[in-house]
């Protein structure tokens, strides 16, 4: 794992809990990106996260702010993906189990574009 603190636009390995009843929730170890470090004395050490997944779907294309293609290579990612900014979750720091690398600023903006449509922000 990196040994710097994380910030928003890292991109890092999270192992996301099941969840029962099954429902639409992306869990298990995936990348997600860091969109929320909170600061200051907080109750717990969290970070929240936009999962991202490899399969595409026509979702994707029906609306791309809410679904935006990171290109394969990007910030240490194997494989093109895509974020789900609908899912957007605080994590627990533990359940951050790896670090892939860090997107630029033009990389990051349509992260944070779909976070602000899901929040209506």
């Amino acid at each position: 794992m990196n040994s710097q603190p994380l910030k928003c636009g890292d991109i890092v390995f999270v192992n996301l809990p099941s969840h029962n009843p099954k429902g639409h929730e992306q869990e298990g170890r995936r990348p997600a990106v860091i969109v929320g470090v909170p600061l200051g004395d907080v109750r717990y050490s969290v970070v929240v996260v936009v999962p991202l997944t490899t399969q595409f779907g026509v979702w994707g294309k029906r609306n791309p702010v809410l679904y935006p293609i990171i290109p394969s290579g990007t910030a240490g990612l194997p494989q093109k993906s895509v974020a789900l900014c609908d899912q957007i979750r605080a994590v627990d720091i533990q359940r951050v189990i790896g670090y892939l690398g860090s997107l630029n600023i033009n990389e990051y903006l349509p992260i944070i574009d779909g976070v602000r449509q899901v929040l209506d922000l």
